[in-house]
């Protein structure tokens, strides 16, 4: 009998990743493929998510990959009847499908934030309501885990698309893993601090001062990649944790705002005005 997710042994379990074509998505799916899990590894980019189901194949796993845009609604729907179809349960679904976007809020365009919205937390929202019914209708329980971010906990300047819909996704996991214990789902909220993945490739960012370039090369150079999140990810669906944090670079700043909002926010505004008058500096620039 194939055990499910609600077992330290992970084997057989059917994990549904969203964004599994590159970084965390796909470095999870890897660690699901060791684990003996039956994949289907969903992106909307269809070469990078049928790649990532031949790394997972060559690691002994089962695993089909599926080309899918989580932004639409109908066709996330049609993802969960054809998984479904296949393997009549699922017993993990990561909505791990993610953007980034930033900039000065004034330069930064609808079109923008829309996009970001639509990826980050709508992504998360089809999936669950296409999931979460069939879910509970199999019984037996389940493990839901949602990409968050530290940006979903601690509010940062220049990118507020971002962090408005991480935080989003903090709150939805939180109200989901209350609403869903009486069927025995749990659901994760995984925050990672700076991880070295290609997110700034596909990223939408007008950042002065030559920030854009700084941040990836920082990302470049992170000790945390996307295989150590992905540890992460199955410890949590093993242990049934509902949140994890990670990144000691953000960690203080997100432990001074659960003690002091008040000292969070100067600290914070502080910062800002002393980089911001930094940078014009280099710029040859006057400040305002």
């Amino acid at each position: 009998m194939r055990r499910t997710a609600r077992t330290k042994d992970l084997r057989g379990a059917v994990v549904v990743i969203t964004g599994a074509g590159s970084g965390i998505g796909r470095a999870t799916a890897l660690a699901f493929a060791r684990e003996g899990a039956r994949l289907h590894l969903v992106d909307l980019d269809g070469a990078a998510a049928a790649d990532a189901a031949r790394e997972a194949r060559d690691l002994g796993a089962e695993a089909t990959a599926h080309q899918v845009d989580c932004t639409d609604a109908e066709a996330v729907e049609r993802l969960a009847g054809v998984v479904y179809a296949a393997d009549g349960r699922v017993d993990v679904l990561h909505n791990n499908a993610g953007v980034c976007c930033g900039g000065p809020v004034e330069r930064i365009s609808l079109e923008d934030w829309r996009w970001t919205i639509d990826v980050n937390l709508w992504g998360v929202i089809h999936g669950v309501r296409a999931f979460v019914p069939r879910m509970i209708a199999q019984g037996g329980g389940g493990h839901i885990v949602n990409t968050a971010s530290m940006a979903g906990l601690v509010g940062l300047p220049m990118v507020s698309p971002y962090c408005a819909s991480k935080f989003a996704v903090v709150g939805l996991s939180e109200a989901l893993n209350a609403e869903l214990g009486v069927h025995d789902i749990h659901v994760t909220a995984i925050c990672p601090g700076a991880t070295r993945t290609n997110v700034l490739e596909n990223a939408r960012l007008d950042l002065p001062g030559g920030l854009t370039e700084r941040l990836t090369r920082s990302l470049e150079k992170c000790n945390c990649g996307p295989e150590r999140i992905a540890d992460l990810v199955v410890d949590a669906v093993r242990s049934r944790r509902s949140f994890v944090v990670t990144g000691i670079d953000m960690i203080p700043v997100w432990l001074l705002r659960r003690v002091s909002i008040r000292l969070y926010q100067k600290l914070s505004r502080s910062l800002t005005r002393l980089a911001a008058r930094k940078l014009t500096g280099l710029r040859g620039e006057t400040p305002a």
